[in-house]
């Protein structure tokens, strides 16, 4: 099985080592929850949180 990291800059999630949202290389295997946004402008939770590209991403990343 593989491990998902999470990007600690965009909290996006990615088995890569490179996050594919913001390029960043800071990413960590500690992260706990899950949202998965599909339609970004109707979201509420994107809203919220910040979210401004569709994707899977952690809710809180150690």
């Amino acid at each position: 099985m593989v491990k998902e990291l999470a990007c600690r800059k965009c909290k996006t999630l990615t088995t890569s080592r490179i996050c594919p949202n913001c390029k960043s290389k800071d990413l960590s295997p500690s992260w706990s929850g899950l949202v998965i946004i599909n339609d970004v402008d109707s979201s509420q939770i994107a809203k919220i949180l910040g979210i401004t590209k569709p994707g899977r991403y952690a809710l809180k990343v150690s």
